[in-house]
């Protein structure tokens, strides 16, 4: 018989996970279909901030499998998002970097997605704004060590 513990952890982590899918599904009925994916946008996040990089080395960060990243980086490619260079270490490969548009979009000044999060957490108080940002970034650190990268064995 599983411990009391155990049950208010998993409710506890059933709680989180319907908060952020409320967030998501939030941010994406306001933002429109017009917009770009959660997935396209976390992309862009990391290549603005740590460009040029292979489509390998990407789908590893993201952890999605490389032709899924490929299809990715081809759509921001085809809507200006993205843009390819040679590798200088490697002719045969190439380097995939952000476009102006894309630092524009992830550093916040056209981004919607960023605009509505702005103004939820300025409604916080400075305490609870604090913890937000805090708690959401452990959660999304400790995801990430607990999750295999694609490909990996579980």
């Amino acid at each position: 018989m599983a411990s009391t513990d155990s049950i208010s952890d998993t409710s506890r982590a059933i709680s989180v996970y319907h908060a952020l899918a409320r967030i998501n599904r939030t941010l994406r009925h306001e933002v429109g279909s017009g917009a770009l994916t959660l997935g396209a946008t976390s992309a862009l996040w990391v290549l603005v901030n740590h460009p040029p990089m292979r489509l390998s080395e990407l789908a590893a960060r993201e952890n999605v499998s490389a032709p899924t990243m490929s299809r990715l980086v081809a759509a921001l490619e085809r809507d200006g998002m993205v843009v390819r260079t040679a590798d200088p270490l490697d002719g045969r490969a190439s380097l995939i970097g952000p476009a102006e548009a894309a630092v524009e979009l992830i550093r916040g000044t056209t981004s919607r997605r960023a605009q509505l999060m702005e103004s939820a957490l300025s409604r916080l108080s400075a305490v609870d704004r604090a913890a937000a940002e805090r708690s959401i970034q452990l959660l999304a650190e400790a995801l990430a060590v607990g999750v295999p990268a694609c490909g990996d064995p579980p």
